[in-house]
């Protein structure tokens, strides 16, 4: 099963290619399923609630994260969700993974303001992990969007390592189960770290790649402990979703918008792109082959599957376009059309012929990220 949503689960493995994708939606969960004659959205769930992650534990157990109700959980595939909120205290839910952590099978959600909770006996009961908030940087922390605070974006469960990224303020490592917190300070200024997305693979164990909203894509080969910063591909400076090859560590894909999310509201148009880097993320290529150039749309999932001897890519866009790659990213094709998948209010500031909205221009950086917006030439 693949699932494909802005917060959530984004690697699978699977013993031959899938044919079911759960896809986390602005109204909900879509269903697709693959038969002879291509893909086709065969059931939809949790209507009119915005689905920001979904993520499944090893067996088999959905659980979907929503902006503002909360965690819903599925034990059939999705066909059917109960809610399952019983600890939780912070009901807008950003981000969710479900894995093993210090060897125990674990599901953990972040909301907005930053909070982070933690379920040992899959959804039932739920504990805030208080110690997130501890650190150092946590005053600091904040969004652009009223109301201006920050959320955890990003959760990986790395063997006995928790890595938790803030948006915007830091990035957290925990390995203690949760117990303690160190800030690994991705940037100097607090303001500047913006953490979209986190990848780590095994077979590069001290390497941490990270994708910075307000600085683009960043390494780190020594745990943390240092940050470079990468070449950012040819006009593309907002990265958000990014993920890593699982058994090829230094194939990575990005998807990236034109300037700034104020920018993209100014002009109407964000121009997703997606790019390849064979070589960890220090050289891009420009993926087209079926993918749109120049639209009004920005990527809003990208998820990809491994099987015996190939690979896949889907793509979601705020339009509520789903792509597939079987090719490594050279050719795409849509397989489906559903509600928009978003980060946040994205497919509502890109909706063609808007009227002005307060929770999307009303946006405030810190002094630095603004002087480097403001420098952006469009």
């Amino acid at each position: 099963m693949i699932l494909l949503s802005n917060g959530g689960h984004n690697t699978h493995r699977a013993a031959k290619r899938s044919d079911t994708i759960v896809v986390g939606t602005v109204d909900g969960i879509a269903v697709l399923t693959r038969s002879e004659s291509g893909w086709s959205v065969t059931h939809r769930a949790l209507a009119g609630c915005f689905v920001s992650a979904v993520t499944m534990a090893d067996d088999g157990t959905l659980f979907a994260a929503t902006h503002g109700v909360g965690v819903a959980r599925s034990s059939d595939g999705g066909q059917t969700w109960a809610w399952v909120n019983q600890g939780i205290d912070r009901h807008d839910l950003w981000s969710a993974r479900a894995g093993k952590l210090h060897g125990k099978d674990v599901v953990l959600v972040g909301a907005l303001p930053a909070h982070l909770y933690i379920s040992e006996d899959n959804g039932s009961s739920w504990r805030e992990l208080t110690a997130l908030r501890e650190v150092a940087s946590v005053s600091g922390w904040c969004f652009p969007p009223p109301p201006r605070v920050g959320h955890v974006k990003d959760i990986v469960l790395d063997g006995d390592r928790l890595l938790v990224g803030i948006e915007i303020g830091a990035l957290l490592v925990s390995t203690d189960f949760g117990k303690t917190f160190s800030d690994l300070k991705v940037d100097p200024l607090v303001g500047d770290n913006d953490i979209h997305r986190i990848l780590v693979n095994p077979a590069r164990p001290d390497r941490i790649l990270v994708a910075n909203g307000i600085v683009g894509v960043m390494t780190s080969d020594d745990n943390g402990k240092s940050w470079r910063r990468n070449p950012m591909p040819a006009d593309a400076n907002y990265p958000d979703p990014m993920v890593l090859h699982p058994d090829q560590p230094d194939l990575v894909f990005l998807t990236a918008g034109v300037g700034w999310p104020p920018h993209w509201y100014k002009l109407g148009r964000a121009r997703g792109k997606m790019f390849r880097s064979r070589d960890a993320g220090q050289t891009w290529e420009r993926l087209l082959g079926g993918l749109p150039n120049g639209q009004r749309a920005t990527f809003g999932a990208l998820t990809i599957e491994t099987w015996d001897g190939g690979y896949g890519l889907y793509a979601a866009d705020t339009d509520g376009q789903i792509f597939e790659s079987l090719d490594g990213g050279d050719s795409w094709c849509i397989i489906a059309d559903v509600a928009a998948v978003s980060k946040g209010e994205f497919y509502r500031g890109l909706l063609k012929n808007r009227v002005p909205l307060a929770t999307v221009d009303d946006v405030k950086f810190n002094p630095a990220a603004a002087a480097r917006l403001d420098a952006v030439k469009l």
